[in-house]
C-alpha cells in the first residue's frame, strides 16, 4: 500500500487512542473509589457498625456498576440484611442478584436454598430478627439458652425451630446440663427430619449417655448408699459401741487424713497441661475426706448385732460391702462435678486401655520395643 494511503489510517488510530485515554483514566479512578469504599465497608463490618457497612456497600452497588468490587458489595449486602440488620426482603433482593450475576456453579445451590428459606420467613420477620440477634450477640451460653427458650415459648410455630433446638442441645452440653441437652436433641430428632445430621446424632447419643450416667446410674448409686446405711443402722450398732471402738475409728481417721495430706504434693506435681478436664483443689480435698463417712459406716456395720453370732460371715461380707459403698459414694461425687459424665467417660476409656494392656502384655511389649527401635 502506498505511503500516502497509510497516513490517514495512522491518524485515525491515533485520534481513537486519544479519545479512549480519558475513558480508561475514568475507569481506573472509579475502581480506586470503589476499592476505598470496599475497605471502609470491611472496617465498619469488623467493628460491628453494620449500618455504615451497608451504606458503603450500597454506594458501591449503585454508583460503581462496572467495578470488580461490586461483586463483594452485593454479596455483603445480602449477608448484612440477613444476619445483622435483618430486613428479609432486602436480603432476598441482594442474594437473588448475587445468584443471577455473580455466583459460580458451586455457590448456586447454596444461594438457591438460602433464598427459598428466606422467602418462607417473610411472614415471621420479627421472630427471625430476634433469632439472629440472639445468635450474633455473643453473650455466652447461659444468656443464649434463656433467650432461645423465651423465643420458642413466644413463637412455637417458628420455622427455624429445629435450628434453635440444635443450638440449645449443644449449648446445654457445653454448660454440662445433661438433662436439658438430652431433651433438646430428643425434640430435634422428633421434629428435625432431614435436618437431623450425623453430627447431631452423635451429640444426641452422647447427651443420652451422659444423662443416663447421671439419672439412671446415679439413682442406683443412691439406692446402694441408702440400703447399706439402712442395713447398718437396722442392726443397732450403738448397742455394741464402746469407747475403744470410737477411739480406734478416730485413729484410723487421723491416719487416713495424714496419708491423704502426704499425697497432696504429689498431686500438685502432676503435669495436667494436656488433660481435658481438671479437678479443682477443693474437689480433691473433698474426695479425700469422703473416705471418713465410709470408715464410720464400716464401724457401724461391724458393730451390728447381726454379726454377733456370725463372725465368719462378717469377715467375708465386709470387704465387698465396703468396696460397694466406696464405689457408690465416689460415683455420686464424680457425676456431680462439672463435666462429671465426661470425666467418667475418660476414666472408662483409660480402664479399657489398661485392661487391654493387662490382657495382651506381649503385644504391648512388642509395640513398645518397636517404638524404641524407630
Amino acid at each position: 500500500m502506498p505511503k500516502h494511503k497509510i497516513v490517514p489510517f495512522l491518524l485515525l488510530a491515533l485520534f481513537g487512542a486519544l479519545l479512549l485515554l480519558p475513558l480508561a483514566g475514568l475507569a481506573a479512578e472509579e475502581d480506586t473509589l470503589a476499592d476505598e469504599l470496599k475497605k471502609k465497608a470491611q472496617q465498619a463490618f469488623v467493628a460491628g457498625r453494620y449500618a455504615e457497612a451497608a451504606a458503603s456497600n450500597l454506594e458501591i452497588a449503585e454508583k460503581h456498576p462496572e467495578s470488580p468490587a461490586r461483586r463483594y458489595a452485593v454479596q455483603m449486602l445480602g449477608t448484612l440484611y440477613e444476619n445483622n440488620l435483618v430486613d428479609v426482603r432486602k436480603a432476598v433482593k441482594w442474594h437473588r442478584e448475587f445468584l443471577d450475576k455473580y455466583a459460580d456453579p458451586r455457590q448456586a445451590p447454596f444461594y438457591k436454598e438460602k433464598l427459598a428459606s428466606l422467602e418462607k420467613l417473610m411472614h415471621q420477620e420479627q421472630a427471625f430478627a430476634t433469632y439472629q440477634a440472639i445468635r450474633f450477640a455473643n453473650k455466652g451460653d447461659e444468656v443464649m439458652v434463656a433467650q432461645f427458650e423465651a423465643l420458642l415459648a413466644k413463637h412455637p410455630d417458628f420455622l427455624l425451630r429445629a435450628e434453635i433446638q440444635r443450638e440449645l442441645g449443644y449449648a446445654y452440653a457445653r454448660l454440662d446440663k445433661r438433662q436439658q441437652s438430652y431433651q433438646a436433641f430428643q425434640d430435634l430428632a422428633r421434629s428435625g427430619g432431614q435436618q437431623f445430621s450425623a453430627d447431631d446424632r452423635t451429640a444426641y447419643d452422647k447427651a443420652s449417655h451422659h444423662w443416663q450416667l447421671t439419672n439412671s446410674w446415679g439413682a442406683i448409686a443412691w439406692g446402694v448408699v441408702v440400703i447399706l446405711w439402712g442395713a447398718a443402722l437396722l442392726m443397732k450398732p450403738w448397742e455394741r459401741m464402746t469407747r475403744a471402738s470410737l477411739r480406734m475409728f478416730m485413729i484410723w481417721a487421723v491416719l487416713w487424713l495424714l496419708l491423704a495430706a502426704s499425697r497432696i504434693p504429689s498431686f500438685h506435681a502432676i503435669d495436667s497441661s494436656a488433660d481435658e478436664f481438671l479437678f479443682p483443689d477443693a474437689a480433691v480435698y473433698i474426695a479425700a475426706a469422703l473416705n471418713l463417712p465410709v470408715l464410720f459406716w464400716l464401724l457401724l456395720l461391724t458393730r451390728g448385732n447381726f454379726w454377733q453370732t456370725r463372725p465368719r460371715v462378717l469377715r467375708w461380707a465386709s470387704p465387698p460391702l465396703t468396696l460397694l459403698m466406696t464405689t457408690a459414694v465416689f460415683y455420686l461425687f464424680l457425676i456431680h462435678q462439672p463435666n462429671g459424665a465426661k470425666i467418667m467417660d475418660a476414666f472408662a476409656a483409660k480402664y479399657r486401655h489398661w485392661a487391654g494392656e493387662w490382657q495382651n502384655p506381649e503385644q504391648n511389649h512388642s509395640s513398645l520395643a518397636g517404638g524404641r527401635g524407630k
